[in-house]
């Protein structure tokens, strides 16, 4: 349990939300006026492989699902009017048997005339467990008229079998505004760019020409110069900036185990404070799937290869039609992850530039996914060898990118009311052919944990320049509720950094933390002052260390008398680290086939 306040009181919350139930025929599956095709009234099913059947649970209304040895099949729903711009809240409770290694899930379709436009689906980790909430929440796309509702179970195992309870399915339309002018800030915008290297943005040294946008945005607000992302893969990390909790609190910290329910949320906790919450994101593990939709009004998950310009064709309008309303925006651009395919204007941009002409290395293609000295099978392009190409092509994706950010801050100036606060951050960095890992992240160097954070807003951020104070994550969430008004909260594991916005003293901080690996073997980062860097194991012993001020690429690993202060770095954590957490315990969830082919896609797995 995570033991800390999260609540806080508005009086008269200009938050108005509208929920209209959508009906859903037969909704607890019960009602059967042939029960000798084994198909509930109104329902469809479709079977690769046994079958499902349904009896009364012992909870009212509550359904026994069952299913033989071996199933692969699901069951749906018929289609149902919904309104388009409305959020879709699918929601039921479910109760397991006994253990198995099943993956079973909930699907929620949105159609229009012309099709299917979007699935937003959520796990079932099926096994022995009490009555637990499943919840699915999206929003319906423009063109979108029509939704329905699929049960879906995968045994993983040929010879195993079966059953959960399930409580009726209900489904609502909502919608939600919040048009006074009560609130100490009316909209706040979080920006998170995938993969994103702080070293390859122009203002930073980069002699590439990538982030004139974000070079724009340095130079007007603040910029956080150690900021570092609390882990090196996507869910933890972006799940630690809307929580404000460490990775190994939340209990995982690669891209497999969902957010559990006991961690409020940004949305959750800035819809109490009256603001209307919407995402806008293109990451599978940004999905309902992993439970990051949890407090959202509106939320629109968009497939991998979704680019940033199709992302903004659908946010701003979203944003013209709730131009009045107070607003928590979060937005997740893609493109800069592997494979780099930037749209062929950006992907000329660099090519045979001076910077990489002279590099002449030439690499190997792999069969793996990451990790290696060797092209990724899934970033590997068509026959191209050339470092400089990938290098080039990765620069064009940020560039493109770049160029949508601006974009984006272009509308919110043109709707500015000196009331509008920024921040544009990192989900984790990316290796290029750094210390042998081939575009790629997933390590405790720099390359992958150091990410940009730059904080914009006329009349919000009066602060101007470079913060040299450690940062993290972790920070995120106290600053919005602190400018929400609810001041400097306990329990968050950072705090507010509204003082540097302002342009004010803050305190020093003795060290941030970045995590890898599993329980039985974690190693952390703990960057301290002075570039001082250590690398620990679970009980804080020092592994590796350098002065990451002087040797910003970790060629050279202190020793003797240098590493004097690192030892005195890492007692300090040890201290710390005895009385926290390790990882909290985490169901072990099975894979499916829709996991594994998405999560091979990223690269996650082989």
């Amino acid at each position: 349990m995570l033991a800390f306040v999260a609540s806080f009181a508005f009086a008269q919350s200009p938050l108005h939300v509208t929920t209209a139930p959508v009906a859903i025929p037969n909704a607890n599956l019960l009602t059967d006026a042939a029960p000798a095709d084994g198909v509930p009234d109104g329902w469809v099913t479709v079977a690769e492989k046994g079958g499902l059947s349904f009896t009364a649970g012992k909870e009212a209304g509550s359904t026994t699902v069952k299913w033989p040895a071996g199933t692969r099949a699901s069951i749906c729903s018929p289609q149902v009017a919904v309104p388009d711009g409305a959020t879709l809240r699918l929601h039921s409770r479910v109760r397991g048997s006994a253990s198995l290694e099943d993956v079973t899930a909930m699907h929620l379709h949105i159609g229009g005339p012309k099709g299917e436009l979007h699935v937003a689906r959520r796990r079932i980790d099926v096994g022995a467990f009490p009555w637990e909430e499943v919840e699915i929440t999206s929003t319906v796309p423009a063109g979108g008229n029509s939704a329905f509702v699929c049960i879906e179970v995968q045994m993983q195992r040929p010879e195993a079998a079966g059953s959960f309870d399930l409580a009726p399915i209900t489904l609502e339309a909502l919608t939600a505004e919040s048009r006074t002018a009560s609130l100490p800030i009316r909209r706040i915008v979080v920006v998170s760019v995938e993969a994103f290297r702080r070293d390859h943005v122009h203002a930073y040294g980069y002699p590439r020409n990538t982030t004139p946008n974000l070079d724009g945005l340095i130079s007007e607000g603040v910029s956080f110069d150690q900021h570092y992302a609390p882990a090196p893969y996507t869910h933890p990390s972006l799940a630690s900036l809307i929580t404000g909790q460490f990775p190994t609190t939340l209990g995982f910290v690669d891209n497999i185990p969902s957010l559990g329910a006991n961690a409020p949320t940004a949305a959750e906790l800035l819809a109490q404070a009256g603001y209307v919450t919407a995402a806008f994101n293109v990451q599978y593990v940004l999905s309902n799937r992993y439970g990051l939709n949890k407090g959202f009004h509106y939320y629109r998950n968009h497939p991998n290869d979704t680019p940033a310009n199709v992302l903004n064709d659908e946010l701003i309008p979203f944003l013209t039609s709730h131009q009045a309303d107070n607003l928590f925006l979060w937005v997740h651009y893609f493109d800069p992850h592997g494979p780099y395919r930037p749209p062929a204007r950006f992907k000329a941009l660099f090519a045979g530039d001076p910077l990489w002409a002279a590099d002449t290395m030439k690499l190997l293609p792999g069969e793996r996914a990451e990790g290696a000295a060797e092209i990724p099978k899934y970033v590997y392009d068509n026959g191209k060898v050339e470092r400089r190409h990938y290098v080039a092509s990765y620069d064009g994706d940020l560039a493109f990118t770049d160029s949508e950010i601006g974009r984006l801050v272009d509308y919110l100036r043109l709707t500015d009311r000196d009331d509008t606060l920024v921040l544009i951050t990192a989900d984790h960095g990316e290796s290029m052919t750094d210390h042998d890992r081939y575009f790629c992240h997933g390590s405790l160097y720099d390359h992958d944990l150091h990410v940009p954070m730059v904080a914009w807003g006329p009349g919000v951020v009066t602060g101007n320049g470079r913060v040299t104070g450690l940062t993290s994550h972790l920070d995120v969430l106290p600053t919005l509720l602190d400018y929400a008004g609810a001041g400097d909260l306990p329990g968050f594991a950072g705090r507010s950094l509204r003082a540097e916005l302002e342009g004010k003293p803050s305190p020093p901080r003795g060290w941030v933390t970045s995590v890898v690996g599993r329980s039985e073997n974690l190693r952390y980062a703990v960057h301290g002052a002075d570039g001082l860097k250590v690398i620990t194991d679970p009980r804080g012993a020092l592994l590796q260390a350098w002065n990451v001020a002087t040797d910003p690429n970790e060629l050279a690993e202190l020793s003797g008398k240098e590493r004097k202060p690192a030892k005195e770095l890492a007692k300090r954590f040890a201290a710390w680290l005895s009385g926290k957490p390790v990882v909290a315990p985490k169901k072990t969830q099975a894979l499916d086939k829709e996991d594994e082919e998405r999560l091979r896609a990223l690269g996650y797995l082989e």
